[in-house]
């Protein structure tokens, strides 16, 4: 038994929602299939940023796979919305790509 969780009583509400002790909660087969669906119809599924369940995507309540590649498709890309300006063959471009490597968190210890 766990401190103060409704679902030691004989019965617990969530989100309105009446249920009943169906199962013992000291075997490894906690609850039935049943329930964890009937809880799971609720669920906070990329509704924020603090919310416990979460699907993958590149949208902003979403998590990432693990083997994103930052291209796009499978998460943001990587320099999106990052400028880089200047000519090819001068320093202003290599200024502008050293900047936006910045803004990504490098650091910039470059002279002049």
């Amino acid at each position: 038994m766990t401190i103060n969780d409704p679902r030691d009583q004989k019965e617990y509400q969530v989100s309105g929602d009446k249920y009943k002790a169906e199962y013992d909660r000291g075997s490894a087969d906690v609850a039935s299939p049943a329930i964890v669906n009937r809880f799971h119809q609720k669920d906070d599924a990329d509704s924020s940023s603090e919310a416990h369940h979460h699907t993958l995507g590149i949208k902003k309540d979403q998590a990432a796979p693990g083997n994103h590649k930052h291209d796009g498709t499978t998460s943001l890309r990587l320099l999106e919305g990052v400028t880089i300006s200047g000519a090819k063959g001068g320093n202003v471009a290599l200024a502008s790509v050293i900047q936006a490597l910045v803004k990504l968190g490098a650091t910039d210890t470059t002279t002049a």
